[in-house]
């Protein structure tokens, strides 16, 4: 069991690595912020429950229990992200986007608190992955 979790947090941890790293900034790069906003849109609806599978299928392999507990936070923030955080950025994009100027600023600091948990998950997933190294 600690193989199948440790690939699946592996997968989860480079899932997110490669989506942050690469696919958003070239997406923007490429479509531009409406087209590329639209495109990633599309995108979170797919990446937040792939995530929150992997990483809750992981909690329940993981052998250590402190690595089950912080996987299950991080599988947590996926489906918090996916089911309100997600739901609620999109309807201040399209908001903002008619030139609703309070939508903007409540924009902001939402996707900005989805961007702080992501790194907090991020963060979560390598101390995850350095454990399973080094046990």
């Amino acid at each position: 069991m600690a193989t199948f979790a440790g690939l699946l947090t592996s997968l989860a941890f480079g899932g997110m690595a490669f989506f942050t790293l690469v696919m958003a900034p070239l997406v923007f790069g490429k479509l531009g912020p409406d087209q590329g906003g639209r495109l990633m849109r599309d995108a979170f609806a797919l990446y937040y429950p792939v995530m929150a599978g992997l990483t809750g299928l992981a909690a329940i392999s993981a052998p250590p229990f402190w690595m089950g507990a912080l996987l299950s936070l991080v599988a947590s923030g996926f489906i918090l992200a996916h089911l309100m955080l997600r739901p609620e950025i999109n309807r201040l994009s399209d908001r903002r986007a008619d030139g609703d100027a309070e939508a903007a600023g409540q924009f902001r600091r939402l996707h900005g608190l989805s961007q702080m948990l992501n790194l907090a998950q991020f963060l979560a997933l390598f101390v995850v992955v350095f454990g399973m190294v080094n046990h």
